[in-house]
């Protein structure tokens, strides 16, 4: 069954999936999936298309014109679960790296690829932001000094737990000498 994502800018990219055998030119009966994208956004260069299956991922670079309609097939997909996820990018596909960030991303699609059967899949690209995130750490005290609660001795820094209360470094000498 189709599923389709609502669209947040026209250059949707939709996938369709059918039959097919991997092939550098494919035939038509080869083709496992068409790309298509009904205006390329002008500030796109590369769209990058991954398919990751059960087995293997297969990723595929496309160079695109603004204001273009494309219409591209793909065949050597994995068969089986298969998640799709568009991406595109301002620079040509020469300059894209594994590390270039977006400038356009989809979220991940998944669809059970079958032989004999036909599917669609439908990518919406939305503008990809970004932030600079900093994370903090609370380093808590690994066990209880004296004077705090305890319930067992293992909770307390001097191993010693007495009436609920952790005894001091000193084994609680100094509790004793008052």
């Amino acid at each position: 069954m189709p599923h389709f994502v609502r669209r947040s800018f026209p250059a949707a990219i939709v996938l369709a999936l059918t039959l097919g055998c991997q092939g550098s030119q494919p035939r038509p009966e080869e083709v496992q999936a068409l790309l298509v994208i009904p205006t390329v956004p002008p500030e796109v260069a590369c769209v990058r298309i991954t398919a990751a299956g059960p087995g293997r991922s297969v990723v595929r670079e496309l160079g695109v014109s603004a204001g273009a309609m494309i219409a591209e097939a793909f065949s050597g997909l994995p068969l089986g679960t298969v998640a799709f996820k568009g991406e595109a990018f301002s620079a040509d596909c020469d300059s894209v790296t594994r590390t270039t960030i977006p400038g356009w991303a989809s979220e991940p699609e998944t669809v059970a690829i079958v032989l004999g059967s036909q599917s669609t899949v439908s990518l919406t690209l939305n503008r990809n932001g970004r932030a600079k995130v900093a994370l903090d750490f609370n380093d808590e005290p690994v066990c209880t000094p004296g004077g705090g609660a305890c319930i067992a001795n293992a909770a307390c820094c001097s191993k010693m737990c007495s009436k609920g209360v952790c005894a001091g470094g000193d084994g609680g000498a100094s509790e004793d000498a008052n």
